[in-house]
């Protein structure tokens, strides 16, 4: 006979969930989530863990795309309605973002310089931690390049004198 546990440790408790120690530890700091501790060990009871999973919302936060939309993303192919059909049928569109790495061959430029100019500009998209870019993205970065470039190459000019000073 097993005796269920009513107890599980962090470890356990983000294996049993799917999400990382770091996460129920920060649910746990920010009052979310509820442990118990003897001596200095934290356990998480099964039901505070279900509870916790079950207050979670439906939908992902405003400005966030589901998962599976963006796993779709990643593959290379996205899904979207189309208006006049029935809204269960999906209908395969072009890859919507694409990664530096794609993009600088088309660009002329080495991948990790794209991935800077990205980074250092701020027009980029991030999708969990990587940068990712659209065509809209791409052709605001190229302007903003030869804008950078085109600061360089003048460095020797001297800089307009302010007339108020």
């Amino acid at each position: 006979m097993t005796i269920p546990k009513l107890a599980l440790t962090f470890e356990e408790a983000a294996e049993a969930c799917g999400y990382s120690v770091r996460t129920l530890k920060y649910q746990v700091a920010a009052g979310n989530l509820m442990a118990r501790y003897a001596n200095s060990k934290g356990v998480i009871r099964v039901e505070d863990l279900a509870r916790w999973l079950d207050e979670l919302p439906a939908e992902p936060k405003a400005g966030h795309r589901a998962v599976s939309t963006l796993e779709n993303e990643e593959k290379g192919v996205t899904t979207h309605d189309t208006p006049g059909r029935d809204f269960s049928s999906t209908e395969l569109v072009p890859k919507l973002f694409r990664t530096p790495e794609e993009v600088a061959p088309e660009l002329g430029l080495s991948k990790s310089a794209v991935r800077d100019y990205a980074r250092v500009s701020g027009i980029h998209t991030r999708v969990g931690n990587r940068i990712k870019l659209h065509q809209g993205d791409i052709d605001k970065l190229v302007i903003w390049i030869r804008e950078h470039q085109a600061k360089e190459d003048r460095w020797w000019e001297e800089p307009e004198k302010d007339p108020f000073a």
